[in-house]
């Protein structure tokens, strides 16, 4: 394991939002996961998949989007790209945008020791209690009220 104090944070690039390869292309905390504690985890497995994108999207939604001063409505989506993105901005659906518009501020960063610290708590909840798989597709409770908290789901 890493001295987690020390490691610089994590630049989530906000335009990141509105493309289908963002976020590494879905896989940018997948190496951090492994390098504190999921290397356990068969990167082939459902498990690993569900949980590494929940890990992100959770991070995306908690910590990157109420840093964003657009007006934005985020969503989930099952694919093997990247799995949030942003489907509204400033009012206006992402399609309607002449151009893409610009995400401000440009990146936001995100202690190390945080998204560590999220994964923690999706790792202990990862199963349903007839032992399925959660899928990055559900919110956690905290994720569920800061969507609620910025109307997200209006």
């Amino acid at each position: 394991m890493s001295n987690r104090s020390s490691d610089p944070p994590i630049e989530f690039e906000t335009d990141h939002l509105l493309s289908k390869w963002g976020f590494a292309d879905g896989v940018l905390l997948d190496e951090l996961l492994r390098k504190n504690g999921y290397d356990h985890l068969d990167e082939e497995s459902d498990e690993w998949t569900e949980f590494s994108r929940r890990v992100l999207c959770e991070v995306v939604e908690l910590f990157i989007c109420p840093q964003i001063h657009n007006a934005i409505k985020p969503y989930r989506m099952l694919t093997s790209h990247n799995p949030i993105r942003v489907y509204e901005v400033d009012g206006r659906h992402i399609t309607d945008w002449p151009e893409p518009p610009t995400l401000q501020p440009l990146t936001v960063a995100v202690p190390k020791e945080v998204i560590l610290e999220t994964a923690v708590h999706l790792y202990a909840a990862r199963f349903t209690d007839t032992g399925e798989i959660v899928s990055y597709m559900v919110r956690s409770e905290w994720a569920t009220a800061v969507a609620q908290q910025l109307g997200w789901n209006e």
